[in-house]
C-alpha cells in the first residue's frame, strides 16, 4: 500500500519580505524623485526664518529684503506674498524662497511649488525652509510663475503670480 506523502505548505515569508522591501524602496525613491528640484536654477536650501522675522513680514505686503538674496517672497498656504515680484532685466538674482507652512498641511504636506515655465524654473520647497534660487538673467516682460503642489493647484489665482522684467 503505497504511502501518502505530506504536503506542507510554505508560509512564503522570504517571498513576501523580499517584495516588500522592493516596494518599500521604490516608494521611497519616487517621494524623493518628487521632491527633487528638476530646474536649471541654482538653489541653496537653509531653515526658515525666526517667527519674529515672520511677522516683520506680515501677509499680504512685500517682505523685507535679506543680506543674501536680492528678493525675497513668502509662499504658504495662502498664496505668494508679494503675488508680483519686479526684477531686473538682463542679469542673474537671487530670490529668496520662504515657505513657513509645516509638513501636517493635509493639501501637499506643507510643500510649495515655485515654477516658472517660460525661464525653465521648477522647485520643491520643502515645509519650514528657505530656499535661495539664482532666477537666469531674462529678457524685459512678464513671466508667470505658480505653485501646483496644494490649495487648489495653479487654478486657484493665489496660488499664481508674475515676475515684471523691467528694462
Amino acid at each position: 500500500m503505497p504511502r501518502k506523502r505530506s504536503y506542507q505548505r510554505s508560509s512564503g515569508l522570504g517571498g513576501r519580505a523580499a517584495l516588500f522591501g522592493v516596494l518599500a524602496v521604490a516608494l521611497i525613491g519616487a517621494a524623493l524623485y518628487s521632491v527633487w528640484p528638476k530646474e536649471r536654477a541654482f538653489i541653496e536650501l537653509g531653515p526658515a526664518p525666526s517667527p519674529s522675522a515672520m511677522d516683520a513680514m506680515g501677509h499680504g505686503a512685500a517682505p523685507p529684503v535679506s543680506g543674501s538674496a536680492d528678493l525675497t517672497m513668502r509662499v504658504d498656504m495662502s498664496g505668494f506674498s508679494p503675488a508680483q515680484l519686479p526684477v531686473a532685466a538682463g542679469r542673474a538674482q537671487r530670490l529668496m524662497l520662504v515657505n513657513p507652512d509645516n509638513s501636517m498641511h493635509s493639501d501637499g504636506g506643507g510643500i510649495h511649488q515655485f515654477a516658472v515655465p517660460k525661464l525653465g524654473i521648477d522647485v520643491k520647497v520643502p515645509p519650514l525652509t528657505n530656499m535661495i534660487v539664482t532666477l537666469p538673467a531674462a529678457e524685459p516682460g512678464e513671466y508667470a510663475f505658480y505653485c501646483d503642489t496644494c490649495c487648489g493647484g495653479k487654478e486657484n489665482p493665489s496660488m499664481q503670480g508674475v515676475l515684471k522684467v523691467g528694462a
